[in-house]
């Protein structure tokens, strides 16, 4: 005797949705154990996602791109590329990519991190300013005062327009010539704030030109970020694979048996 109808449409929609479920559970775990492999960036996983790594698979902030071999991440509508990353002491090693090949980029932007999950690495990094569209300091410089954290004069052309450029490495407060800098400074038409490696400042102002500015860039500086590590440690160490919930926006593992908020094991959360 034949079951009825409705029977075998309810037995056939029970049976598809627990392999379904144990199927989509498999997915995640098996694409978050993915790792992005870009250049010399290789083995890298949870914060981070793209490529072969989904968006649940990291944190917010954290896709990276990979061009020309060269991993990427874009901050605050600036583009950084990757030199180092180090998960276990969640140092991120940068350098601007607008200024990688000149130090008089078309679109004049600041480093920021304000309201993201990275900081300045103050151990290692400190902050200059570039000012553009500047008269020269001819007072100034008369006066040596590239040893005080001024470079001498360098010249740009942005947008089809010559225009006269200086960096300075610390707060005019702190030179012998305060008055005559802020004035002079102040004047320029544009000023950006860019960290480099502090342990290069000091041949920024004992040299205090252009190449020497162009080769701090290059090295980039650091950054330290934070991003539910420890509860991704948690997660790993009991086998799971870390991840992010889009809906919730809250920290996920994924084990086979399914999602948990902390780690695979079968205790109170």
């Amino acid at each position: 005797m034949m079951p009825p109808p409705w029977f075998i449409s309810i037995l056939t929609m029970i049976l598809s949705l627990a392999p379904k479920s144990m199927s989509a559970n498999d997915e995640n775990v098996s694409s978050c154990s993915a790792r992005i492999h870009c250049g010399d960036i290789q083995d890298i996983g949870y914060p981070f996602w793209g490529l072969d790594r989904p968006e649940s698979c990291g944190y917010p902030g954290f896709r990276l791109n990979c061009n020309d071999d060269k991993p990427e991440i874009t901050i605050m509508s600036a583009t950084y590329r990757v030199l180092h990353i180090n998960t276990s002491s969640q140092l991120l090693q940068v350098v601007r990519m607008d200024y990688t090949e000149s130090i008089c980029p078309t679109y004049l932007l600041n480093s920021s991190f304000n309201s993201t999950p990275f900081a300045y690495n103050r151990e290692s990094t400190l902050d200059i300013w570039l000012f553009y569209g500047c008269q020269p300091l001819t007072d100034v410089q008369n006066n040596s005062t590239s040893t005080q954290g001024i470079s001498s004069q360098f010249e740009c052309t942005i947008n089809e327009t010559n225009i006269i450029g200086y960096y300075l490495t610390r707060n005019v407060s702190e030179t012998s010539f305060d008055t005559v800098i802020r004035n002079t400074l102040g004047s320029c038409n544009y000023s950006v704030s860019i960290p480099v490696m502090s342990s290069e400042v000091p041949s920024l102002e004992e040299i205090g030109n252009s190449d020497i500015l162009e080769e701090a860039l290059s090295l980039g500086f650091e950054l330290r970020w934070s991003a539910n590590d420890s509860m991704c440690k948690s997660c790993e160490d009991s086998g799971g694979q870390c991840g992010h919930d889009l809906i919730t926006a809250e920290f996920t593992c994924y084990c086979s048996d399914g999602s948990y908020p902390r780690d695979c094991r079968l205790t109170p959360q």
